[in-house]
């Protein structure tokens, strides 16, 4: 019935947990942000400004690429975070560029490399156009550059793309150090492969140097309004100095015109108006000082991550148990997680858990930390 890429394609673990989610649930699972942190006023009026500048053309169809007004803004936010220039191409969120740029780069017998763990939903884009993934492991520095040269050394011939989230990885917490983003650009320009960064989280994140800016004629930067501004306007972006890239990643949105025109515009007044420029530091420090109780909680129980989390929403944790059966026992406990198996690609991580300090509470943390430790102390007293 179904065709054999479509199979490849699951749901994700992240949705299956967000059904068992109640409204008294202290959600550790989820990778939105913090909604104490969305603009709604703002976006309210912009909304408001937007229906009365643009009348209905605000609800027409909108071109391929993105607008005028926000491609335009988009390089200034570009600026504003250091990412480089380029030529910059509007999506319908991170995910579906990386969609459409593997749709454009991946075909069937090409071979791609990516993080291990990686963010499991951003694989079935890759999945969906070929199967040749090969996994590399990250530590606490980010990917392992040199278990990567060792395998390009030994390949006859190189992949076509590698994936990466470099800062604030997701699931595992991690920002690729210095030494690793130069190293992992210099193995792409010596043999031939284009790198993919993801990088959503770099508005909430300390600064770092993008691989895109050390090496733009290697890399393809992806990036996000979701973690800045709010995840349901699906404002994401392409930058990259291959004009036929671009151009073709416009082709291939004509598919589906996927990118809100009324939201494009929203986004591009809000941008404009500097609210999110001027926020950075207050997103930075509120998730900074989130995670930062996350881990004072799990150490306070006896429990540390496997990794340790630099910056973003996630941290890893071995819990040594069924997680299944953790889980069922957390969600009556009013806690939820999500189970990290399925974030490897290698069979490894049957036992861990990913946490998230995204969309709870910051004074929720010690209590749903504490729910936690109890669910993995079988103990499901009050």
């Amino acid at each position: 019935m179904f065709t054999p890429n479509a199979m490849r394609v699951k749901r994700s673990p992240i949705e299956r947990v967000s059904a068992l989610i109640r409204q008294d649930t202290i959600n550790l699972a989820g990778g939105s942000p913090d909604p104490s942190l969305i603009p709604l006023g703002k976006l309210g009026e912009a909304y408001t400004q937007v229906v009365e500048e643009y009348g209905a053309k605000a609800f027409f169809y909108p071109g391929a690429g993105g607008l005028d007004e926000l491609v335009e803004q988009l390089r200034g936010w570009c600026s504003t975070l250091e990412i480089g220039g380029g030529e910059v191409v509007v999506t319908s969120g991170a995910q579906h560029a990386i969609t459409q740029v593997c749709a454009a780069l991946l075909s069937t017998q090409d071979t791609y490399i990516h993080e291990n763990p990686t963010f499991v939903e951003t694989m079935n884009s890759f999945l969906y156009y070929s199967v040749q993934g090969e996994p590399v492991p990250v530590d606490d520095q980010g990917i392992r550059t040199d278990i990567l040269e060792a395998r390009l050394k030994a390949r006859r011939s190189p992949p076509k793309l590698l994936y990466t989230v470099p800062t604030a990885h997701n699931p595992s917490g991690v920002t690729m150090s210095e030494e690793r983003r130069k190293h992992l650009v210099e193995l792409a320009h010596k043999y031939g492969f284009t790198i993919i960064e993801d990088d959503p989280y770099r508005p909430i994140s300390k600064p770092t140097r993008t691989l895109y800016s050390t090496s733009p004629d290697d890399v393809v930067y992806v990036g996000s309004l979701s973690k800045a501004l709010a995840p349901g306007l699906r404002i994401g972006f392409v930058v990259t100095t291959n004009h036929a890239l671009a151009e073709k990643l416009k082709d291939l949105e004509q598919m589906d015109f996927s990118t809100s025109t009324v939201n494009q515009l929203v986004a591009a007044k809000i941008l404009k108006s500097g609210l999110i420029q001027s926020k950075l530091g207050e997103l930075r420090e509120h998730y900074a000082s989130k995670m930062h109780l996350m881990l004072q909680s799990l150490a306070e129980h006896g429990l540390k991550p496997v990794y340790q989390p630099q910056d973003g929403f996630f941290c890893l944790l071995n819990t040594n148990t069924d997680v299944e059966e953790l889980l069922l026992r957390a969600v009556r406990l009013g806690v939820a997680f999500v189970p990290a198996s399925e974030f490897y690609f290698d069979n490894s991580g049957q036992t861990n858990i990913r946490l998230s300090v995204g969309p709870v509470d910051k004074s929720l943390i010690p209590e749903g930390v504490n729910r936690l430790t109890k669910a993995l102390n079988n103990n499901e007293q009050a």
